[in-house]
């Protein structure tokens, strides 16, 4: 199952950010918003969103992205909503998730609208109502915010029909101009965390797969008989440590030839190689190589 998840806007959109702060604000030692500095939009969309594709990596989903293309939010371009269908499209995704930050007034001063809402494409929201209830449903377990609903309107990215998508959803996570969400929760880290565990444990729940909590941990030691989802925690974990000449699993649950392989090599380095033949025997550096390049073919 293929998921998009869409930062929205860019670095340099003109217009989709708070107004000026009152205060320094300080962002988990990465950012800081010194007093009457504007928050731009497309900086928390990306913190959530590269939280959010980790979270839907980690239950098992195959992600693509667009909007941007790492958690740097600096550099990415406004790009056109219409060129974003269009990978959407051709990627053949099933989901799409648009991340967003919603706005009132004239953008100059805060105000007190305010509160977490999903918008769903109002003449063709092919199954998004309950992809954006299911989500809709977590987000707000979390912390306390206004519910707004699920609502429809014509934005073209969650248009099902131009996505090519079974349902796509907007989420507007908080208001910008709203003082206390703009410094609470936008410019949150832990309220990105927060959102993106939330919207993928509401994906989770809409396409009847488990949600995998982060801290997962198996109690025993990941062999082929093992459940589905330690091996798919193994897999995720071999993706992270393995060298870059190894093409990364597929966290599909299954203990395959890829994965014993992958296996194999991680033994390797940590110098366990006594233990990689069921007879004892150590399988050398040249062998291990030689199965890996038979495997990206």
């Amino acid at each position: 199952m293929l998921i998009n998840v869409d930062a929205g806007h860019g670095s340099n959109t003109p217009g989709k950010r708070t107004p000026p702060m009152p205060k320094a604000i300080h962002i988990d030692g990465v950012i800081d918003i010194k007093k009457g500095e504007q928050y731009r939009e497309h900086y928390a969309n990306v913190g959530v969103a590269s939280l959010l594709v980790k979270e839907l990596k980690r239950c098992g989903f195959k992600t693509m992205q667009t909007g941007f293309n790492d958690d740097n939010p600096y550099d990415d371009p406004d790009t056109p909503v219409a060129t974003r269908q269009k990978a959407i499209a051709k990627a053949k995704c099933d989901y799409s998730i648009s991340i967003h930050f919603n706005a009132y007034g004239d953008g100059k001063n805060f105000n007190s609208a305010e509160g977490v809402g999903v918008f769903i494409h109002k003449k063709y929201p092919g199954q998004s109502k309950g992809l954006a209830d299911a989500v809709l449903k977590n987000l707000i377990k979390g912390t306390k915010q206004k519910n707004r609903g699920v609502k429809t309107g014509e934005f073209a990215i969650v248009n099902c029909n131009k996505l090519g998508v079974k349902a796509a959803i907007l989420v507007e996570l908080a208001f910008m101009t709203n003082l206390r969400e703009a410094t609470e929760m936008m410019a949150n880290k832990e309220f990105w965390k927060e959102s993106a565990k939330e919207i993928c444990m509401g994906v989770c729940e809409f396409a009847k797969v488990k949600y995998v909590p982060e801290k997962y941990i198996p109690s025993k030691a990941i062999s082929p008989n093992s459940s589905k989802a330690d091996i798919k925690w193994a897999q995720e974990k071999l993706n992270g440590v393995l060298p870059n000449w190894v093409p990364r699993l597929t966290t599909d649950g299954v203990y395959g030839p890829k994965t014993r392989i992958a296996v194999l090599i991680y033994w390797d380095q940590l110098g366990w190689g006594t233990h990689m033949r069921d007879d004892g025997k150590k399988i050398g550096k040249s062998t291990i190589e030689a199965l890996a390049a038979g495997r990206k073919k």
